[in-house]
C-alpha cells in the first residue's frame, strides 16, 4: 500500500464537512444543525418535509435566467464541466447514487434559488423576482429561508455560485452583491464599507459570512477633552455617547485620592498576582461595573474589536455589537461546528468571543446592562432568554490567546484597590444628579454646623474680647 503523507492526506476533508457525531449526540435540539425548509446540497436532499420549497427551485431558476438569453441546458453543461471538482466539496459522493447529469442538476437549482434570495435581501429593487419570491413562498418561508442559510450542511459551492452569476451577468458586481448581502444581514445597512475578504476564495457563504464577523472593519472610540464619544456614520447625534459619571471637577481629587490609596493600601504592581493564558477569569458583567468597568458599543463590524482601557478610577471595556434574535444559537451552534471540523485551519475566532461572553454573561442583569449600553439588540424577548442562548453554546475548545491581553487588562483592573474602592464611591454618590445634590446639601450642612458650634463655642467669645 502506497505510503500517505500527513499534507495529503489532510488535502482529503471535504471542503463542506459534516457535523461532527458527537456534537450531534450532545445536542438535544438536533433541528439547530438541520433545515426546516430548505435543502442546499446533497446532504438533506429529497426529504419530504422540505418539499414545498424544492418544487419552488424550477421557479427560482426561471427567474434566474429571465432576461437572459441563454437556456437552462448551457448553465447545465457549464455545472457538468466543473462536476469533479463541486462534487469533492462534499462528503462521501462517492458511495451516493446521485451521477453526475442530476447532481449537476440539483447543484444548477440550489445555486439559483440562493442567488435569487441574496438578491431578495439586499432588495437592489422591488422587481419581479421579490414579488415571485414573496409570493409563492410567504413571509414565515422566507425568514426560515435565512436561518437555513445559516447551517454547515446546507451549502452550495462558492465556486458554482460564482461560476452562474458570472455566466448569467457577464462577469461584475458579484463580489458588490456579496458585500452588500454580508452588511445587510448582519449590520443592518446595505453599503459595503465592511469589506469582506474575498482572497483566497471562501468554499462556500457560511465560510464567506464567517469572515465578515471575523475580518471586517470597525470604527473606533476616540477620546476628547468632554469625555468619550461614539462616532458613528460620522453623525454628529448624541444619542450614543456615554457619559462619564465622576463630573471633571472632582478629578484631580478622585486622582490623588486614588494616589493615596495606592501608596498608603500597599497596592503595588509587583505585589499583584500573575496572570497567565491557563488562568480561567470569570468576571461578569455587573462585577466588572461594581468595579468601575464601564461598557460601550465598539460599533458593527468585527468580533474581535474588544478593547479594554484601564484608567486612573475607572476603566472602559468595548464590545461588539450584536443582534440577538431566535436564528442567533442556529448560526453560533454551526459556526462552532464549522471550526472544529478536522481540517479547518481557522484561527476559531467566533469560539473564543462565545468563550468569552460566556464569562459575562451569566445573570439577566448582565444582559440587561449590555442591552442599554446598546452592545447587544435583544430580539427575544427578555433579558433570561438572551443568558439562555449563550448557556446553551459549547465551545468545545478553550480558545484563550485571541482574548488574553484583554483578560490580563481586566484582571490587572481588578486588583488594584484604589479604582475597586473609587468605583463604589462613584456609583453610591454621582450615578445621579439626585445622590450628588444630596451628596452637596450634607457637604454644607455639616460645614454650616461646624461654623456653628465653632462661632457658639467661649473659644470664639475668647479671641473676641481678646
Amino acid at each position: 500500500m502506497e505510503d500517505i503523507s500527513i499534507l495529503q492526506y489532510a488535502t482529503r476533508f471535504p471542503e463542506i464537512p459534516k457535523i461532527p457525531l458527537c456534537m450531534r449526540l450532545e445536542d438535544q435540539n438536533n433541528d439547530d444543525y438541520d433545515p426546516k425548509v430548505v435543502s442546499l446540497g446533497p446532504y438533506h436532499h429529497g426529504k419530504p418535509e422540505l418539499k414545498f420549497v424544492e418544487d419552488f427551485k424550477p421557479v427560482a431558476l426561471q427567474m434566474f435566467i429571465h432576461g437572459s438569453d441563454k437556456n437552462q441546458d448551457f448553465f447545465l453543461e457549464k455545472i457538468l464541466e466543473e462536476i469533479e471538482d463541486a462534487k469533492s466539496c462534499y462528503y462521501d459522493m462517492e458511495d451516493t447514487c446521485i451521477d453526475d447529469n442530476a447532481f449537476a442538476q440539483m447543484m444548477l437549482l440550489d445555486a439559483c434559488f440562493v442567488l435569487n434570495y441574496i438578491e431578495f435581501v439586499n432588495q437592489w429593487s422591488f422587481n419581479y423576482k421579490c414579488r415571485t419570491l414573496f409570493w409563492h413562498l410567504g413571509y414565515g418561508v422566507c425568514s426560515l429561508v435565512r436561518r437555513d442559510m445559516f447551517l454547515l450542511e446546507n451549502q452550495v459551492p462558492f465556486g458554482i455560485l460564482k461560476l452562474l452569476f458570472n455566466l448569467r451577468f457577464g462577469g461584475c458586481g458579484f463580489e458588490e452583491m456579496l458585500q452588500s448581502y454580508c452588511c445587510q444581514l448582519f449590520f443592518g445597512q446595505l453599503d459595503s464599507r465592511n469589506n469582506v475578504l474575498m482572497e483566497p476564495q471562501p468554499s462556500h457563504l457560511f465560510e464567506l459570512l464567517r469572515r465578515a464577523l471575523v475580518s471586517g472593519n470597525y470604527q473606533h472610540l476616540e477620546q476628547s477633552h468632554r469625555g468619550f464619544k461614539w462616532r458613528k456614520n460620522n453623525s454628529s447625534s448624541n444619542e450614543n455617547r456615554p457619559t462619564i459619571t465622576c463630573p471633571l471637577v472632582f478629578r484631580p481629587m478622585m486622582d490623588l485620592i486614588s494616589k493615596c490609596i495606592d501608596q498608603y493600601c500597599g497596592n503595588k504592581k509587583e505585589d499583584k498576582p500573575m496572570v497567565t493564558e491557563s488562568s480561567d477569569m470569570f468576571h461578569s458583567v455587573m462585577e466588572l461595573k461594581s468595579k468601575g468597568v464601564r461598557f460601550m458599543p465598539s460599533g458593527f463590524g468585527s468580533l474581535k474589536a474588544v478593547r479594554f482601557t484601564s484608567h486612573c478610577y475607572y476603566a472602559k471595556l468595548s464590545l461588539p455589537c450584536w443582534y440577538v434574535s431566535e436564528y442567533t444559537r442556529v448560526f453560533f451552534r454551526n459556526m462552532i461546528a464549522y471550526e472544529s471540523c478536522p481540517g479547518n485551519n481557522s484561527d476559531c475566532s467566533l469560539s473564543a468571543y462565545i468563550y468569552f461572553m460566556k464569562t459575562l454573561v451569566i445573570s439577566p442583569n448582565d444582559a440587561k446592562e449590555l442591552r442599554e449600553k446598546k452592545i447587544i439588540f435583544n430580539h427575544l424577548g427578555s433579558d433570561e432568554q438572551v443568558v439562555q442562548v449563550f448557556r446553551a453554546l459549547k465551545t468545545y475548545v478553550h480558545v484563550k490567546s485571541n482574548y488574553k491581553d484583554v483578560k490580563e487588562q481586566i484582571e490587572e483592573h481588578c486588583n488594584r484597590k484604589s479604582q475597586t474602592w473609587i468605583a463604589q464611591l462613584l456609583d453610591t454618590y454621582f450615578t445621579s444628579p439626585w445622590t450628588l445634590l444630596a451628596l452637596f446639601a450634607a457637604t454644607s450642612l455639616l460645614f454650616l454646623t461646624i461654623l456653628q458650634t465653632y462661632y457658639a463655642s467661649p473659644f470664639y467669645s475668647h479671641a473676641k474680647g481678646s
